[in-house]
């Protein structure tokens, strides 16, 4: 399993949040926390978050969506990120409480092709986190009703299943946002609805035509001010970007759009309006019910169907019941209607919230229930900021994503859960340091060592390269540590000898300086035998496992890329295989470490090449379906 705000709106955030902390310097603190505690165990930070948490708002909903990300390998932190074979979406989990504000990413994982399979394997790695599930939530996506039906329902469908650990009932929900863009999608298409009766709401039942609100908009187009000014071109007309936007829906299913058909078709003559608008009124109605997330909305709106859910007697309940029925005979009736996905999704919503309602309120001692909190929108508005944070960009990469959700976790601990650093620290691993996980290393970098046989050395011109990379590092390292022993170990002011490298490459006539001394202007350094020599060693090893798929696939396969390279040079260096004499030993007086200073850094060097050909390698393979969602996002915006 695996955000970007300025510094000073962060110090506003912190500052009206957090007492006596430097906002900037508290949250790099806090974000190296998180990134410990999720790099050891995710749920140390769930237990950091829950603590301050009452009974009450520890019942949660687990959301389960994918977010769209870009196809690219990125290095960095010493690992490479985005490794997936395709690469394009994170499946995503999410924890949303029914009584608070708390919600959380508990889990992300790449995902190359997603199946109701991976699906539940997934579920099932995060079930094993949490204890206070009521409902899972899902779109109306085929994996997902796969997922529904055969992993978790045995082939039929239910409103919900029993929980093997805790023993109540886990409710199994389709966003509702999501089914309502798909009604307002089958209107759109189908263009006629012909609805059989529904008592108390629909006694005669209706014919629905999408026509009659084209021709309402046209009728109105030229006019000031509109009775249906909710309606648009693209409402009526959307591209296929315009259709995964909820707005669409509700602009068609809204009381404007309602009561101006309803006074042409009364005042004006346009009779055959009114059954349009009685189909409006319907799913007005249903939306209405669904999207309370306040408890004083329906006293502000003024409309009784906005209230809460105080009671498992409630009529809105027993309105959804009424509902699925309404659905099923339409269905079986035959009549024109919705998709079958469609009619199978709606139905189940109304039936399961109301179950799942009626539990929260008789079993969980709710005092009511807001229907509008067991939907997408959290998790989908934790996309937007992690885009956001990226520069608003709508293809983040993998790397963006996880670095977004430490920024997010960390402030989240500090602005939400007003946690302290004591209390992090606290529910820290003492024995946990997440850029040296020796225990996960070591396995792999004795079978790595193991497998290297030297069976490539540099030409003279990859010795050129190496010599001046060699350069770059040592002045690098000596610009960082700032140490006049560390200087003389890593460089060297004369002209290098050559008899150590005849010996390493078997060949007498290779000047390694030529192309440092063509393009050197005097401002170049000229590494020491021991820095240029041992960037020859990690050039061999590294150019051994990566000209063979085995070793590069268990290399890539590692979690820490750059402490596994550490260890197979350190493992290699210190046997005479290598040559362990023609290198020699170095130190510095000042305790540092001059092996590690320039390992270290050929590492970075070598690993975003590398990166940028893993992506230009993945790039062919999916170019038809990433150019067209880019043309979908540079769709003709419309005015």
């Amino acid at each position: 399993m695996i955000h970007a705000v300025s510094p000073a709106a962060y110090k506003v955030i912190l500052d009206e949040n957090v007492h006596c902390l430097p906002s900037t310097t508290t949250l790099k603190k806090v974000t190296r926390r998180v990134n410990s505690m999720t790099s050891v165990d995710n749920s140390a930070y769930l237990q950091l978050r829950v603590s301050k948490l009452n009974e009450p708002d520890r019942t949660v909903t687990l959301i389960i969506d994918e977010i769209y990300i870009a196809k690219r390998v990125e290095y960095s932190g010493g690992g490479v990120q985005g490794l997936t074979a395709d690469g394009s979406t994170l499946l995503c989990f999410m924890v949303k409480s029914f009584a608070s504000k708390y919600k959380d990413i508990v889990a992300i994982y790449p995902m190359d092709k997603l199946t109701a399979t991976t699906l539940f394997d997934c579920y099932n790695d995060v079930m094993s986190l949490l204890r206070r599930v009521v409902a899972i939530l899902v779109d109306n996506a085929a994996n997902n009703r796969k997922f529904f039906v055969d992993c978790l329902c045995n082939g039929n469908l239910a409103p919900s299943i029993l929980d093997p650990v805790i023993g109540h009932p886990v409710f199994l929900l389709f966003d509702p946002v999501h089914t309502i863009k798909n009604v307002y999608n089958n209107f759109q298409s189908r263009k006629v609805f012909e609805c059989p009766p529904m008592a108390r709401n629909l006694p005669t039942g209706c014919t629905a035509d999408f026509s009659h609100v084209v021709d309402l908009f046209q009728h109105e187009s030229t006019m000031s001010l509109k009775k249906a000014h909710r309606l648009t071109p693209a409402t009526l007309q959307p591209r296929s970007i315009e259709k995964t936007s909820v707005k669409l829906a509700v602009s068609l299913f809204c009381e404007s759009t309602r009561d101006a058909l309803q006074y042409y078709a009364t005042h004006k003559g346009r009779t055959s309006w009114g059954t349009t608008a009685d189909f409006i009124t319907l799913l007005l109605k249903l939306w209405n019910v669904l999207n309370v997330k306040t408890r004083t909305k329906g006293k502000h709106k003024r409309d009784y169907t906005m209230n809460p859910v105080r009671s498992s007697l409630d009529w809105k309940l027993d309105f959804l019941r009424e509902f699925a029925d309404f659905l099923l005979a339409w269905e079986t009736s035959g009549k024109r209607g919705l998709s079958k996905e469609t009619f199978l999704v709606l139905r189940h919503t109304g039936r399961a919230l109301s179950e799942c309602a009626s539990f929260l309120l008789d079993r969980r001692k709710f005092n009511f229930v807001l229907l509008g909190h067991l939907q997408s929108d959290a998790i989908e508005s934790q996309f937007g900021w992690l885009r956001q944070l990226a520069g608003a960009n709508y293809y983040i990469s993998m790397r963006q994503v996880l670095e977004g959700d430490r920024k997010i976790r960390a402030l989240s601990l500090l602005k939400y859960s007003h946690l302290s650093l004591t209390d992090i620290d606290a529910a820290l691993p003492a024995e946990s340091d997440p850029a040296h996980p020796a225990s996960s290393v070591d396995s792999v970098a004795d079978s790595l060592a193991n497998s290297i046989s030297f069976s490539v050395s540099p030409s003279s011109n990859d010795a050129n390269i190496v010599f001046y990379v060699s350069g770059a590092i040592a002045r690098s390292a000596i610009r960082t540590m700032k140490c006049d022993s560390c200087r003389d170990s890593l460089t060297d002011p004369n002209a290098l000898p050559t008899f150590e490298l005849d010996e390493l490459l078997g060949t007498s006539d290779c000047c390694v300086a030529s192309f440092l001394d063509t393009i050197n202007r005097g401002g170049l350094m000229r590494p020491s035998d021991y820095t240029f020599l041992l960037c020859v060693h990690c050039w061999r090893v590294f150019e051994e496992v990566q000209t063979s798929p085995d070793l590069m696939s268990k290399f890539l396969a590692a979690t820490c890329h750059r402490s596994l390279f550490m260890s197979v040079i350190d493992r290699l260096t210190s046997s005479n295989i290598c040559g362990e004499d023609m290198i020699g030993d170095n130190f510095c007086f000042k305790g540092h470490d001059p092996w590690r200073l320039v390992v270290h850094r050929f590492f970075n060097c070598v690993c975003k090449n590398l990166v940028r050909q893993l992506t230009y390698t993945a790039t062919p393979q999916s170019q038809q379906s990433k150019r067209r969602k880019i043309d979908k996002l540079q769709s003709t915006v419309r005015v």
